[in-house]
């Protein structure tokens, strides 16, 4: 059970020693520096207490409405994408607030932000005013459609960016987010520069484009219109090349499998877990035997659900893979004995089960540091240790009401 926050990680973690600030908000601006976090940075997340993170008030299914003592609400969405982050909260927008925010920048390694168009500097906190201060510095810009360009004004959600992807088309209206896939691109970008900066003492600008990152993921879509020019269309649930592969109803509500036949020897394979020695008859795989294999597969398995199904293929020999919910995600006996999902104890959420790390490296594995933090929470202690600032000097920002600092927790 991980509860209380390592504020500053073990020797041992690859990231020992690295400090990252964030500005910034949504999944795409938090889970970059989760993932950096978890690797064992030391990671300072920054938040205004007038304008709290919008996922702090997100509708959450699974429980109501939950305020933390200062009065700001949270959400269990939002403590599993700040976990293992420490909290401060600064009103940038305040007399002074902008160079407590340019300070922190100055001494961090590496900056993530992707607040709304000009907003960083604005502050003065962009990355050309921070880098003379700090040369050595990384920044991570993460927005819709990148910095640059005609639409680098565009205000963006996953929604929207989906429609310029030809995701939208693709994938139904909601479709895939890539907001996660925008975050490990960045964080990824992020490492590479702060290893340059480390070799070659000059810090880097890396400006990430959710659209871009996300097309990236959607290459097979794109082929056939890039190399043969033709446009793309709804097709079945098929793997090129394959004899079979379909998505099969099994038993139950809206209950599938996932089935692929690769060759003849897989034909065989099947033909004799189905007692069906007809359906191997021509050697050629011709068209009819196909169509009577993929009938008897679909007969076979609607009497089993997708875990017998899928099983069932397996010792058979044949790639199959159940068609999983959520809760079967959450029941997978797999992801249950490689350590999928950590439990943490928050003093606002009570105790909630998180993914930990997907980063299993041998030695230094990341992991969960710690429960998400209240608002504020570590405030007094970030200026202390990263800026030097004496208490009577944070006493007349609180004063002024350019920072705030939480009640403690007697909880970690």
């Amino acid at each position: 059970m991980a509860s209380s926050l390592t504020t500053h990680a073990d020797a041992a973690s690859p990231l020992a020693g690295v400090r990252v600030l964030v500005v910034g908000a949504f999944v795409a601006g938090n889970v970059c520096p989760l993932v950096l976090a978890e690797l064992g940075a030391e990671v300072v997340k920054v938040e205004s207490k007038r304008r709290p993170e919008a996922l702090r008030s997100y509708y959450s299914p699974d429980h109501g409405i939950i305020v933390e003592p200062s009065g700001v609400q949270t959400t269990a969405m939002f403590s599993g994408l700040t976990r293992s982050m420490r909290s401060a909260s600064i009103e940038a927008d305040r007399p002074g607030g902008a160079e407590v925010l340019r300070s922190l920048a100055a001494s961090a390694d590496i900056v993530v932000e992707n607040m709304g168009p000009g907003v960083i500097e604005r502050w003065g906190c962009g990355y050309a005013d921070i880098a003379e201060r700090h040369p050595r510095l990384v920044m991570v810009s993460i927005s819709g459609y990148g910095r640059t360009g005609p639409r680098s004004n565009y205000r963006a959600y996953g929604s929207s960016i989906a429609n310029y992807l030809g995701l939208a088309s693709a994938w139904a209206h909601d479709g895939t987010h890539f907001d996660f896939v925008a975050a490990y691109h960045g964080a990824l970008a992020a490492l590479g520069g702060w290893a340059e900066a480390a070799r070659t003492g000059q810090g880097r600008y890396i400006d990430v484009a959710q659209i871009e990152t996300g097309a990236a993921l959607m290459a097979p879509l794109y082929l056939d219109a890039l190399v043969n020019g033709l446009p793309w269309e709804f097709a079945p649930n098929e793997v090129p090349g394959a004899l079979i592969s379909a998505v099969v109803r099994c038993a139950g509500t809206d209950a599938w499998a996932a089935i692929e036949i690769e060759d003849l020897d897989d034909l065989r394979l099947l033909a004799a877990l189905l007692e069906r020695p007809d359906l191997t008859a021509d050697e050629g795989g011709g068209v009819s035997v196909i169509d009577d294999a993929r009938s008897a597969l679909a007969d076979w398995a609607r009497s089993r659900t997708p875990l017998q199904t899928a099983f069932a293929l397996q010792r058979a020999g044949i790639a199959a893979a159940p068609v999983q919910s959520t809760e079967d995600l959450w029941r997978d006996p797999q992801l249950r004995e490689r350590g999928a999902f950590v439990e943490v104890d928050h003093p606002d959420l009570g105790s909630v089960e998180y993914p930990q790390s997907p980063d299993r490296m041998s030695v230094t594995p990341g992991q969960i540091r710690g429960r998400a933090r209240r608002l504020g929470e570590d405030t007094v202690t970030v200026l202390e240790e990263w800026l030097a600032m004496e208490e009577a000097d944070i006493e007349l920002l609180r004063i002024a009401g350019v920072i705030f600092q939480a009640e403690q927790s007697t909880e970690g």
